[in-house]
């Protein structure tokens, strides 16, 4: 579809982005229509027509937007929950009225948000994000405006994100106020600014206060197509009046709206704007589900509580465990489903729950409201708050801990009875699908992790997520990791950086601090005394590590996440692992195999981490990037992927170039597409000059599998990518090559019988591979032609791309959570035998 068929429909709220979202797809070439809610739109939308309509008047919504004939819709500006004396109802209400029905009574926002999408896709529309309709208002990674975080503020940014993390499962506010490590304020149901504000209250009457900065992100389970996050002038004037030092967003998930203005007043206010990647860990939370869930209660007191507040008061109990590690989390106000606010920064619980009191979540059109006050210690449960709980029209109160503080509930059992609250106290039971059940409340689990580059940390990140699921507050964690694992809370020993180089002179540069680390980590683990310890990759780094913890504590159990690549080549050190280490943790599902035929250690399949993005991967649309980058749909779609390191960018492009260069000259004028990452850029943008037709070249994870989608076939350097481009049912042509000094010795050392992952995952070379002087333009044109057409050579691949999602899936979960049971069931059975 060209541009000039899209016409896009806008739902407009409050603010300026539905006028600065208008002009850019104008300017673009997009007709454009205007819904605008009347009493939320505010803002002068030029010359694009309007119509405006009253929240009950779905009707005329509707129409408007056929009439316009609007093929995808974007719904974008602040909206306030509308009360049912406002509403205006045309004919068109009380048909959807069903409809309507069941998005109110959803709940949270995010679940009511969903069923507005599909309740507009069931009308011909095409629901799209605000970024995907004017790309400029997203914010990228980096600096947005002339200050810069400090090292302190990126610690505090890093605590920020762990704990919205933790809180990822219970639909809770995207944003959060961190100060030299303590958090400040959560944000509840009243929105981001009036966070602030609260928080620069208290600033100003507990006196001079640390910086602080708000770090705000999306949640996990959010539909950002309707809810993307946003900052604008507002929120840089909210933040200069509570004295933070500015503001960091998750990367290409957050909007700015009146960029220039936002970026002026924070720069006159020298507040740094920053967008941090947080390396897409969002993807493996799964919503919070109360009936899976440990937690029973006992009700004190004759009045009983109904099934609806026993699973509000389930959810506050765990977003009071979720929030124990970060000492905040006092209480939680949860009202069907929905969380209303949390206590954090020392605010207590009165002011928790007179702050729920103001607010009201979608499902409710009036203000009688159900719901549950959840409170962390029996003895914040005072005849002030029972009150206070039956003035707002709760059901009732759930505590976490209390028998410790049965004597005091015992004193306000008949203030609550009389009230028609019911008192639960939460009591742990396991759960009949939980293969690891939750160990005493006063056991602690210690466990000591060690990671030694970025792709180590990101799986320890997720693996910290999946454990602290599990365990809650009694897990304990120390060892050595980075900026994945610390935000899920984990303190490493010293910077992984001391230790992530690769290539053989960066190690000879620094051995002698690599050499002390591997002593210092090996001291660290001992003094800890861990129930188990897990290494993650890097086994150049974290094998010797284990080797001599085995060698001071042999009783402690070992697991390896990540086996080495003994199906490759040096294939005996699987044998030699046998000593230190007591179980594998395999990401490729033929590597059990592998070290049972080599005599290696047991090892499990767990999944690989790609996986996990399947799903997603199936859903995303192609078609923004081949409107955006303007595709012929007439040509067949070529990608190249010469690599992510310098070295392999330098070896590869110039002969797929000159491939692309063959394949026009006999006749095939392909579209071609590079992602790449941002540090080899410019490499690409200087290596594709002298290529004979254009090339377009994108960045960043949802564009590269659009591009995987939209091709026809790949050429790709040999490596994890061809595991992705085989998930997306990409048919490939893989190349490799190495130094010219260095292939013959790898040659000798390789092993396996191809180097191409999609290949071993099949067990047979379904993908052609090309080595060293094999890699000619020529071979390499000769492999990937037949791949744009309908050929057998194309068939074939489709049909062996059809079998490898199958090969890769687990039994059930994700790959973190069967790598977390499976670290618990040694770490327990060392535990239940030291005790």
């Amino acid at each position: 579809m060209s541009a000039t068929e899209r016409r896009l429909g806008i739902l407009a709220g409050g603010g300026t982005l539905p006028r600065e979202i208008a002009d850019s797809a104008a300017a673009r070439g997009w007709p454009v229509a205007i819904v605008a809610i009347d009493g939320e739109a505010d803002t002068d939308f030029g010359s694009h027509p309007v119509t405006v309509v009253n929240w009950g008047q779905i009707g005329a919504m509707v129409r408007a937007l056929k009439e316009a004939r609007a093929t995808e819709l974007v719904i974008v500006g602040h909206v306030h929950r509308p009360e049912l004396k406002g509403l205006k109802p045309d004919l068109g209400l009380f048909r959807y009225l069903p409809q309507i029905v069941r998005i109110v009574a959803a709940g949270g926002d995010d679940s009511v948000l969903r069923r507005v999408v599909r309740f507009f896709e069931r009308q011909g529309l095409s629901v799209i994000g605000p970024g995907e309709a004017a790309p400029e208002i997203l914010i990228g990674d980096g600096a947005l405006g002339e200050a810069r975080s400090s090292p302190d503020d990126r610690s505090d940014i890093a605590r920020g994100f762990a704990l919205e993390r933790a809180l990822g499962a219970y639909d809770i506010g995207q944003s959060v106020i961190v100060s030299a490590g303590r958090v400040e304020a959560i944000e509840g149901a009243e929105g981001t600014d009036r966070m602030i504000a609260r928080a620069a209250g208290r600033r100003r009457a507990a006196g001079p206060a640390p910086l602080g900065v708000l770090v705000k992100r999306s949640k996990p389970s959010q539909d950002l197509r309707v809810d993307m996050p946003a900052i604008g002038p507002a929120t840089v004037d909210a933040a200069r009046a509570a004295g933070l030092a500015g503001l960091a967003v998750e990367a290409g998930k957050v909007l700015v709206a009146d960029r220039r203005e936002t970026l002026r007043r924070a720069n006159a206010a020298r507040l740094f704007i920053e967008g941090v990647d947080d390396g897409g860990a969002s993807a493996a939370v799964r919503r919070f589900d109360p009936r899976s869930s440990p937690v029973r209660f006992r009700t004190l007191g004759r009045v009983t509580p109904e099934a609806h507040a026993r699973d509000d008061a389930t959810k506050a109990m765990a977003v009071i465990d979720a929030l124990a590690p970060f000492e905040a989390g006092r209480a939680a106000v949860v009202v069907r489903n929905h969380v209303l606010s949390v206590e954090a920064g020392g605010e207590g619980v009165d002011a928790t729950l007179t702050r729920a009191a103001g607010l009201r979540q979608w499902a409710s059109l009036t203000h009688r409201r159900r719901g549950i006050a959840g409170v962390r210690d029996a003895g914040d449960v005072t005849s002030a708050v029972v009150t206070a709980v039956a003035a707002a029209g709760y059901a009732g109160i759930a505590i976490r801990c209390g028998r410790a503080g049965e004597d005091a509930l015992r004193s306000v059992t008949d203030t609550a009875e009389a009230a028609g609250l019911c008192l639960l106290v939460a009591e742990e039971a396991a759960s009949a699908n939980t293969r690891c059940p939750p160990p005493a409340a006063t056991d602690d689990i210690r466990l000591f992790l060690v990671a030694g580059e970025h792709s180590g940390d990101a799986l320890g990140g997720k693996l910290v997520a999946a454990l602290r699921q599990r365990l809650g507050t009694r897990l304990k964690l120390a060892g050595v990791g980075d900026a994945h694992m610390a935000r899920e809370g984990f303190v490493s020993d010293f910077p992984m950086s001391d230790v992530a180089v690769m290539g053989p002179l960066a190690i000879l540069r620094r051995l002698p601090r690599i050499v002390r680390r591997v002593h210092a980590t090996v001291e660290s683990a001992v003094r800890f005394d861990p129930h188990a310890v897990v290494i993650i990759d890097s086994p150049e780094f974290t094998h010797p590590i284990a080797r001599r913890i085995r060698k001071r504590r042999p009783d402690i159990p070992i697991i390896d996440y990540v086996s080495p690549s003994v199906w490759a080549w040096r294939p005996g050190r699987a044998h030699r692992m046998r000593p230190y280490v007591d179980h594998i943790l395999g990401i490729l599902p033929f590597e059990p195999e592998t070290h049972v035929r080599l005599g290696g250690p047991p090892c499990s399949y767990v999944g690989h981490s790609l996986i996990e993005r399947l799903d997603a991967m199936r859903a995303l649309d192609p078609e923004p990037l081949a409107t955006r980058l303007g595709l012929d749909p007439e040509k067949p779609v070529v990608v190249v992927l010469p690599g992510s390191r310098a070295s392999e960018v330098g070896r590869l492009l110039p002969p797929f170039g000159q491939a692309l260069h063959l394949l026009l000259e006999g006749g095939t004028e392909p579209e071609v597409i590079i992602p790449c990452v941002p540090h080899v850029r410019a490499l690409i943008e200087r290596g594709r000059r002298t290529w004979p037709l254009p090339v377009h070249i994108v960045e960043g994870e949802e564009d590269k599998v659009r591009a995987f989608k939209l091709a026809s076939a790949a050429l790709a350097a040999s490596g994890t990518v061809t595991l992705e481009l085989a998930l997306a049912g990409t048919p490939m042509v893989v190349a490799y090559r190495v130094d010219p000094l260095a292939a013959p010795f790898l040659r000798r050392m390789i092993k396996a019988p191809t180097t191409v992952l999609a290949n071993l995952v099949l067990g047979e070379n379904a993908f052609p591979e090309l080595h060293q002087e094999q890699s000619t333009p020529e071979n390499l044109v000769a492999a990937l032609r037949p791949l744009l057409s309908d050929t057998p050579e194309r068939r074939a691949q489709l049909a062996a791309l059809a079998r490898i999602p199958d090969l890769m899936r687990i039994e059930s979960g994700s790959p973190s959570e069967a790598a977390a049971d499976i670290v618990l069931d040694y770490a327990l059975g060392h535990k239940k035998r030291t005790t």
